[in-house]
């Protein structure tokens, strides 16, 4: 499990995917991204969520989020919510 907590923005996405990447190596059997602590998210910050279910998917790792309120609304109004796994609540 990785929890993140505060902003995913320009500032910290790369970061976040460092950490990321990092917990796919060596490859786990699944992964749980706990976003309950995340307040704010823009497009970089999506954008790396969206690049770790696409690693996940091609690696057949079981990745699911957990979102924040904040979260959840922001992949519904993006149209996203459908492309990445979220774990219901």
């Amino acid at each position: 499990m990785i929890t993140v907590c505060g902003e995913i923005d320009f500032m910290t996405s790369e970061f976040l995917d460092t950490e990321f990447c990092q917990a796919l190596d060596p490859a786990p059997r699944s992964l749980v991204v706990d976003l309950n602590g995340v307040d704010f998210c823009d497009t970089s910050g999506l954008s790396v969520l969206v690049g770790l279910t696409t690693r996940c998917g091609a690696d057949r790792i079981a990745v699911r989020f957990l979102p924040s309120t904040t979260i959840r609304r922001l992949l519904q109004r993006t149209g996203l919510s459908g492309l990445l796994p979220i774990a219901e609540s």
